[in-house]
């Protein structure tokens, strides 16, 4: 078997070469490249032929979810072995579906890894719904969290059962059984209810987030063992893709390995060919195994791309996300871009009007707000990154899910394990030094489907003298670290440290998330004195002061930012630098219009009205004036923190006129503040420095403000709202309609019959 792909293409040797496949498939199964390689170019090129073959090559591969025929004796037994999994588990499982089901019933600490396309998701729904009591599903990405959610709503109708994106007691009076799904940091909120669950399994997808290199990955490790420890009697499931040593978890956890079994599956359920792209945009094939693929490339007679857009496929493009946020991306793929015509259907347009709605941003070019994100969407071109807003991210992907989607533009987001395929995925950028994130990408090409057909997908490098790096991290296997980052001595950052030995010592705190140490700095004279200063500055006896006498006095804001900014520097234990300072700042400014109410929208036309001078350019078009040269107001972007060789920077360069300031980064950076600064850093310092105060003070203020900078409100009713998962946005809807909220239950009034479904999808499984 030489020069295969030249040999499909041309026809020559077809005999061989499918008799080649089908002896090593029998024998081994889905678990070769190349095998799946050659199926693809045969499929591709010599389809009818591939036909007469297609039953036994879907019964080898034992996709046992697609119907097949019976042409051999080689099939009855395949066809056997599909009815014998069928009896045993109720499901047409594949082997390796049946398998993890068989070792997760044996084990109570089990570890995996997969390829992307096994078909793990089906497998943990079945178990998830089939649980008896409590279940806690971790995943690394809050994106991931919708997926869960949305597919386990659709599976379990039976609303005795708890299905929440955070951990809570609630519903009591209702509920069965509670399904959390949640990020490694919400995990922590668990804890607190330990007496209070029962948890028959803890499942942790994509659990190679636990070999990071970042303080992310020390949490997650850290996760593991508080579960273990305060829920000793349950089962642990870890699924990783691509990874060789997925006992790791089982080493680095110490479980107990009487109880512990791991495996790594290799079979896979779709074919995929490789290309790479030459001058001119030239296509040309490439095999992973040269020897017997063939060591020349070959030119491909069609652009696959424009093909797959023009037959309504999908095509992912990975890219920086700086081609993203400067633009790049519109001129170096405009001949794709241009094969996307406006889509004409009300789904699309309310997909679009949805994020209008949330975002504030338009459609109107040239125009103040303008979302190019946004517009990009009625051609049928989705933007992805980790800095779009939760929301955005849940519509595009729903967008995407729907068959809208024609291009998506993305950057890493996508490696941890949002289920979006594509026909295509196209790599701009092949980064050698996270294989196991280039893997997931590659995952990502083609669709596993339950037609009776032979699944493939294409991938596409940027060019040819990428060919041996890409062979290399294909064929290498990624091996994850068997020692904890919690018992590794590699760290040396004290904040690191720190946090590490409270978590091997026992003395986090699980109420605040806050080490001993930390709390005991918030509790210092000087932290009471500024804490009492920052009380006095936005209470007026025990009503909050008015926002607008804040924001008319520039003196008092300042002072005001001052003592937010001199709280944290107590509990840092050390005086911020400018660029740091400047990053807090801003940080705080948006921590107070969310205080007092602002929405995600509002706080995106505020800042935004600031950096591009909306109004002083209004105010100059009023009187006939030209605008053009006004410049752009100086505005601090979000930057990791804290961060002491942190410079000072703009979020937009000196030099930008006011008319060019780009509402997406706007909005971008905003929710980079929110989610990243805010939500996993600052509310946790704030909200414990001030509930500590109430506690040895009583000073109701501290308490209210406590409320203000956890929930955004410090009304018990809109809190047990946002408790049961409500948003504020929800809030506006459905108050209304809601005649009493508690731990028990909800109890609604006849009038929420008259809300349209998609008002209330936070709490449509909470309606008797």
């Amino acid at each position: 078997m030489r020069n295969t792909i030249k040999n499909i293409i041309q026809g020559d040797n077809l005999k061989q070469i499918f008799q080649y496949v089908l002896n090593s498939l029998y024998r081994s199964g889905p678990i070769s490249v190349t095998d799946m390689e050659i199926l693809s170019y045969l499929s591709l090129y010599q389809n009818e032929i591939f036909e007469t073959h297609k039953s036994s090559i879907l019964n080898y591969m034992a996709v046992f979810y697609k119907e097949t025929e019976e042409k051999s004796l080689k099939d009855v037994i395949f066809n056997q072995y599909k009815k014998y999994i069928n009896e045993n588990y109720q499901h047409n499982y594949t082997p390796v579906q049946a398998n993890i089901i068989k070792e997760v019933a044996n084990s109570q600490y089990f570890s995996f890894s997969a390829p992307t396309s096994t078909g793990k998701s089906f497998v943990f729904m079945n178990m998830i719904k089939e649980s008896i009591h409590d279940v806690v599903v971790i995943v690394p990405s809050r994106a991931l969290i919708n997926e869960y959610y949305l597919k386990l709503c659709n599976q379990i109708q039976d609303k005795s059962v708890n299905i929440l994106t955070f951990i809570d007691k609630i519903n009591t009076a209702n509920s069965q059984k509670s399904i959390f799904i949640i990020t490694p940091e919400r995990c922590r909120e668990l804890f607190k209810y330990r007496d209070k669950f029962t948890v028959d399994l803890f499942l942790f997808d994509e659990a190679q987030l636990s070999d990071e290199d970042s303080k992310r990955g020390l949490y997650f490790d850290s996760i593991v063992r508080r579960c273990q420890a305060s829920f000793p009697y349950s089962k642990f499931i870890f699924a990783h893709p691509f990874v060789e040593n997925p006992d790791s978890q089982i080493e680095k956890n110490h479980f107990d390995k009487t109880k512990s079994n791991a495996i790594q599956y290799k079979q896979k359920n779709v074919g995929q060919m490789f290309l790479c792209v030459g001058d001119n945009w030239n296509y040309f094939h490439f095999g992973i195994e040269k020897t017997i693929m063939g060591n020349q490339k070959v030119k491909c007679s069609f652009d696959p791309i424009k093909k797959v857009i023009e037959q309504n496929g999908t095509v992912l493009f990975y890219i920086s996300k700086s081609k993203i946020y400067d633009k790049r991306f519109l001129t170096e793929f405009r001949k794709y871009i241009d094969l996307c015509k406006s889509i004409d259907s009300e789904v699309v347009d309310s997909y679009i009007n949805k994020l209008k709605e949330y975002t504030g941003g338009d459609t109107i070019a040239n125009k103040n707000y303008y979302s190019q994100m946004i517009a990009l969407l009625k051609r049928g071109i989705v933007i992805h990154h980790g800095s779009l807003p939760l929301q955005t991210r849940i519509i595009i992907e729903e967008f995407t899910k729907a068959g809208f989607c024609r291009i998506c533009f993305a950057t890493s987001t996508l490696e941890q394990g949002i289920n979006m395929p594509f026909d295509i995925v196209f790599l701009d950028r092949l980064e050698a030094s996270k294989p196991l994130a280039v893997k997931n990408l590659i995952g990502r090409a083609g669709r596993s489907t339950s037609l009776n057909k032979f699944d493939y997908g294409f991938v596409i490098i940027n060019s040819p003298s990428n060919m041996a790096k890409f062979r290399e991290i294909i064929n290498q296997d990624e091996i994850l670290s068997a020692i904890s980052s919690l018992e590794s001595t590699e760290l040396h950052d004290d904040d690191y440290n720190e946090f590490r030995e409270a978590i091997l010592n026992g003395t986090l705190s699980d109420e605040y998330n806050l080490t001993e140490n930390e709390l005991n700095l918030l509790e210092t004279n000087d932290a009471k004195k500024i804490i009492e200063l920052i009380l006095n500055s936005t209470f007026n006896g025990n009503k909050l002061i008015d926002f607008q006498i804040i924001n008319s006095d520039d003196n008092y804001k300042l002072k005001l930012y001052e003592y937010f900014s001199d709280l944290y520097s107590t509990y840092l234990g050390r005086n911020l630098e400018d660029g740091e300072n400047d990053v807090l700042n801003t940080a705080i400014k948006i921590m107070l219009w969310r205080i007092y109410g602002k929405t995600f929208k509002n706080i995106c036309w505020y800042r935004y009205s600031y950096v591009s001078r909306t109004k002083d350019r209004e105010i100059l078009k009023k009187h006939g004036h030209r605008t053009d040269h006004i410049m752009a107001n100086y505005m601090t972007g979000y930057h990791d923190f804290p961060d002491k060789h942190l410079p000072r920077f703009g979020l937009f360069q000196l030099g930008t006129k006011a008319k060019d300031v780009d509402y997406d980064l706007v909005m971008y950076d905003t929710y980079d503040y929110i989610d990243k600064l805010i939500g996993f850093k600052l509310s946790d310092v704030y909200y414990a420095a001030f509930s500590k105060y109430y506690e040895e003070f009583g000073d109701i203020r501290a308490l209210r403000l406590a409320k203000y900078i956890k929930y955004g409100t410090d009304s018990e009713r809109y809190i047990w709202m946002l408790r049961y998962g409500m948003s504020f946005e929800d809030i506006e809807t459905i108050d209304k309609h809601i005649e009493s909220i508690n731990a028990e239950r909800i109890i609604f009034k006849d009038s929420i019959k008259t809300v349209p479904d998609e008002e209330i999808q936070s709490i449509i499984r909470f309606i008797p």
